[in-house]
Parts: structure tokens; C-alpha cells; sequence
């Protein structure tokens, strides 16, 4: 229907004849009035008049002229199909290399990460070719891709890398052994904070090493009796590559040159090392110093930071680490850790673990009688073998240093505990500690340590240094003085804070040996399993070693005492 206006001058019959048109042509009531412009009032009026004159429905004076009405349909024009969309890469299975290796055997691997389109570190990559040949050691490459799109292939067989990089690059997983396996196919971002997210279940309980531009080590639970498993992450042999972006700049501090060497020994233990160079390329493992194609051996490292809890000692591991027999306190050997790499300092933590007093237990008169009934009550003979076990690992050239922990502090809690008054075993070391303490309020003796004194009472050398708990102790530029119990502003310690601290640390408390960004943590020297740790644990048998260049690195202890493989020792210090 085509409008054509209303008439300028109300006019009923024209009206109502041009709706009779509009009906006739089956046009709906309701289009009628915006297709002729009537008001409401004309509209009615004019059906109206076509209800009281239907002859009127008959004539044609029509100003409207009304097109007859389709019964066909347009043919809608089809549409264009749209392009279908890239289907993301998908994974459907993850396979895994068995390396199957020959049992019996010393074997040994360095791993190290390298990211795409990324040119390698050269003198870092030589040092480690270098080492690898002296250690006969497999070398393996693992790839990280970066900043591909979602519709992209991330396959790490696919990216292009270093031909040198290349040459040795492993795509699936390898499993060394039960224990042992290699996410070759990780593909950790180089942005990722924690590289060991997620990972540390991956081979069900056993060792994880996780490709990453980061180091990072983290203890796995286990149980009870069980030999202690490790989530590793390796650093990488590649420059930094970064976009310019928040991601890219915090991660580019981050970033760590670096590989690391497993020992699988004969009898299938794995012994991990992180090989961390400097910035010329070199790096030191142990004693040995390679840098490009050369070796050399019996160099001594920084410092070696330990955690003896002298009541709780494991003999064989204090056996293994100073060559010292825990019933006589005396050394018998210099074929030990201490022995080898030769410390210029030892930095010792809860030197005592005043277990005899302690707060925790001194209402438990079940454990205080067990306590009673395996070794004695006595808090002074306590101090003394702690003092003695001290003076007695103390060697030439090597400084020793107690940082004052949470153990040791235990004797301040006890000393300011009146209950220690009515103890007929200590009363008397109880009374003459606080004396002590109080003559040095009267003289106003700024700097007074209660628990120092108490060891230099106990026969302490005077050339030992003491580190009062919150103070700092700076190596190398790296902060050794934190037990790791003080936390920021007072509360409780955590390894998470201490990688937000503004310098790197070195610390214990936790018995757990970790690595996150800067922070490093030490394990123990004594018994993996005291009186309140049942249950499921993640300590282990570890000590911080720093090497004259800075860089640091973790030993760990089997239960035997081994810190590396031993089935061809001999022959590889020979080679080197």
C-alpha cells in the first residue's frame, strides 16, 4: 500500500470509503491508522459510518490508493558462510621415554632450558661441554616457547632454536628411573613466578625436574622411613628474551643462567647439583672450578650453612659431614663433607635443640619422663655438649659463626619461666643463669645475650662468633645473620617472605632445604623423625654451600652420609 495523504478538510465519507478500501485489500485494522494519518477519533467515526452505510463499501471515490497484497514470499538472499575458526592445539596423550638405564652403574646427566629464537650464553655453554665430558655425563637441552598465540603450535619440537641448542634437545619426558623424571615437555613460560606449580605430584611422589628460566627446589611430602624427593627446576643456557611488558621486566630480573647435574648411583640414588655460573661463564661444583675448557680441583667454597640440633644429631649424617664421632665429640676423620670443600666459614643454626626444658613439652610429663629416661634433665650438660660439639668441628682456616635460632632462644623462654625455681635438676643453672642476667641489667651492659652467655659459660671458644637473633651477618653480599623463625615486622618467618626480602638470604628453620628467587633454606643434621613430627614430612638431610663468586648451591645427604654419587669417585677426580 502506497500513502498518499490525508484529505486537508474532515470529510466522514471520504474517510470511512478509504478504510473500506483498506479492508476490501485485507489490510489489518491496526496498520490503517499510521498508513492514512487518522487520529483515533477519525478512525472510529469512520467505521462508524461503513457499520451504518455498507453500500458505501461498494464506491470508489478513493483518495488511497491500496496495492493488492502478495502471497508470495521473497526469496531470502542466503547468506555468505562464514570462514570456520583455527581450533586451538589440543593435547590427547603425553608420551614418555623410558631411558631403561643399565642398573648397577654410576649415570649421570646435565640438564639445562633454552628458550626459542634465543641465542645460548657461549661461555657458560662451553664450561658445561666441558664438565659433561669430564663427567661423563648425557647432555640434555629442553625448550620453552614464548609468546605465541592461542591458535599457534607450541610443540617445542617445532620452535627454532640454537643449533648447538638443537643437538641435543629432548621433547618427551624421560624417566631415569622410578624416582626420577624429566618433563622435558614442561614448557614453562619464562614469566611464570613459580616454576614448580602444579608439578610436584607429576611422577607420584618421585623427583620432578622441571625445565624453567628460574632455579627453584622444593621438598615433597612422603611418609615416615621414606627416602626424601625433590621438585627441581634446572635455569636456563639462553639470553633474556623479554617482551616489554610488567611480565617481561619482573621476569627478566628473575632470570638465571644456569643447568643441573644428576647422579643416579649404583644403587639408583639421585644426588642433584645446580651448576650456576657467574657472569663470565665459569661456575664451581664442590671443589672443582670450570671455566670454558678448563678444570681445576681442591678449590674451598665461601661458607657452609648447617643445622646440627647437637641432642637430636643423626651420628652417621654428623659422621658424614665432619669426619666427628657423637660419643666421644671428637674428630676422627678428615674424609668428610667439611673435610672436602674445605670452608672458609660454617654458619651453625639451632646449634642446641634444648629439647631437656623445652617449652612445648615441659607440661607433657609423659614425654619429659621419656626424655629423662634416654638421656637426663640436666639443661647445663645440655649447653656444654652443645658448646663442645661446636669447639670440636671448629677447623683451621675455617671461621665458625652461631646464629642465635629458635632453639637456642628456648633458653631465654625457660630462664623467665618461675617454674625453673621449683626444678630440683636445674634449679641452681636456673638461679645462676638469671643472676647473670641481672648483674647486666645493673651495669646497664648494652648488647647482653642471655643464650651467648650461657655458651661462653659452657666453654665456648672465645674466637667462635655469635650472631644475636634479628642481627645481620652479610657474606658475599647475601644475608646469613636470619634464622628464618623472625618474620617481617615482627611475625612469624616463611620462606615466601623472605623472597620478598630485599636481599638474598641463607636461613634453616624450616628443615626443609628450598629455593625460591633469592631465598635458599638449609635442612638438618639431625634425625629425620623426633618426638613432634609424626606423620607425613618433607625434612631432609641438606646444607647451603656459597662459593667464592656468589652463586650457591644445596648439598644433600643420603642417609648413609653420601652427598654425591661414590661408584666412581675415584675415577672422575682422577680424569679432572
Amino acid at each position: 500500500m502506497k500513502k498518499v495523504g490525508r484529505p486537508h478538510t474532515y470529510n466522514t465519507i471520504s474517510d470511512a470509503t478509504q478504510v473500506a478500501k483498506a479492508l476490501t485489500e485485507g489490510v489489518p485494522s491496526r496498520k490503517i491508522k499510521s498508513l492514512l494519518g487518522f487520529t483515533d477519533h477519525q478512525l472510529l467515526a469512520a467505521r462508524k459510518l461503513l457499520a451504518e452505510n455498507p453500500d458505501l463499501m461498494q464506491e470508489t471515490p478513493f483518495l488511497v490508493e491500496i496495492e493488492p497484497k502478495s502471497t508470495e514470499k521473497t526469496p531470502k538472499t542466503p547468506k555468505a558462510e562464514k570462514a570456520e575458526k583455527p581450533k586451538p592445539v589440543r593435547l590427547t596423550k603425553i608420551p614418555v621415554t623410558h631411558a631403561n638405564l643399565e642398573p648397577g652403574k654410576v649415570h649421570r646427566f646435565i640438564i639445562t632450558a633454552a628458550q626459542d629464537d634465543t641465542p645460548k650464553f657461549e661461555a657458560f655453554w662451553t664450561s658445561l661441554q666441558t664438565y659433561a665430558r669430564v663427567m661423563n655425563a648425557s647432555f640434555i637441552t629442553c625448550g620453552l616457547t614464548y609468546q605465541k598465540g592461542l591458535f599457534e603450535d607450541h610443540a617445542i619440537d617445532t620452535a627454532t632454536y640454537d643449533k648447538d641448542v638443537s643437538q641435543y634437545l629432548q621433547v618427551e619426558r624421560i624417566q631415569l628411573t622410578d624416582d626420577v623424571l624429566i618433563i622435558c615437555d614442561a614448557n614453562v613460560l619464562p614469566t611464570t613466578a613459580n616454576p614448580l606449580a602444579g608439578w610436584q605430584t607429576a611422577n607420584r611422589g618421585g623427583h620432578v625436574i622441571i625445565p624453567s628460566t628460574r632455579v627453584a627446589l622444593e621438598s615433597i611430602g612422603r611418609m615416615q622411613g621414606e627416602e626424601p624427593k625433590f621438585a627441581i627446576s634446572t635455569g636456563c643456557c639462553t639470553l633474556p628474551s623479554y617482551t616489554p611488558r610488567a611480565a617481561g621486566r619482573k621476569a627478566m630480573f628473575h632470570h638465571t643462567y644456569g643447568a643441573l647435574l644428576i647422579e643416579i648411583d649404583a644403587d639408583g640414588t639421585m644426588f642433584p647439583h645446580h651448576l650456576l655460573p657467574d657472569e663470565t661463564g665459569a661456575f664451581q661444583h664442590f671443589d672443582r672450578f670450570v671455566d670454558g675448557e678448563t678444570i681445576t680441583v681442591g678449590n674451598q667454597i665461601e661458607a657452609l650453612v648447617v643445622e646440627p640440633h647437637v641432642e637430636q644429631l643423626d651420628p652417621a649424617i654428623a659422621f658424614a659431614t665432619w669426619g666427628i664421632c657423637t660419643q666421644t665429640n671428637e674428630i676422627v676423620t678428615d674424609d668428610c663433607l667439611a673435610g672436602y670443600l674445605r670452608p672458609k666459614r660454617q654458619i651453625v643454626h639451632d646449634t642446641l635443640d634444648f629439647r631437656r626444658r623445652n617449652h612445648h613439652d615441659i607440661h607433657d610429663p609423659h614425654n619429659m619422663a621419656r626424655i629423662h629416661a634416654t638421656t637426663n634433665s640436666n639443661v647445663e650438660s645440655e649447653v656444654q655438649e652443645a658448646a663442645a660439639f661446636v669447639n670440636a668441628i671448629t677447623r683451621d682456616g675455617c671461621r665458625t659463626t652461631i646464629v642465635q635460632s629458635n632453639h637456642d632462644s628456648a633458653l631465654t623462654k625457660w630462664l623467665k619461666n618461675p617454674d625453673g625455681m621449683f626444678d630440683p635438676e636445674n634449679a641452681y643453672y636456673w638461679h645462676r643463669l638469671n643472676s647473670v642476667w641481672h648483674d647486666a641489667i645493673r651495669r646497664r651492659e648494652a648488647g647482653f645475650n642471655t643464650v651467648h652467655e650461657a655458651f661462653r659459660l659452657a666453654g665456648l671458644d672465645d674466637h667462635i662468633d655469635f650472631v644475636a637473633a634479628g642481627e645481620s651477618f652479610l657474606i658475599l653480599d647475601i644475608e646469613h645473620g636470619l634464622h628464618g623463625d623472625i618474620g617481617m615486622n615482627g611475625s612469624r618467618g616463611s620462606p615466601a617472605q623472605y623472597r620478598r626480602f630485599g636481599r638474598r638470604t641463607s636461613t634453616g628453620h624450616t628443615h626443609s632445604p628450598f629455593i625460591i628467587d633469592g631465598a635458599y633454606g638449609a635442612g638438618v643434621a639431625a634425625m629425620l623423625l623426633q618426638a613432634y613430627n609424626p606423620g607425613p614430612t618433607r625434612w631432609a638431610h641438606a646444607y647451603i654451600m656459597l662459593y667464592p663468586n656468589g652463586k650457591r648451591g644445596i648439598v644433600f645427604m643420603a642417609a648413609d652420609g653420601r652427598f654425591q654419587a661414590t661408584g666412581d669417585v675415584v675415577s672422575i677426580q682422577m680424569a679432572a
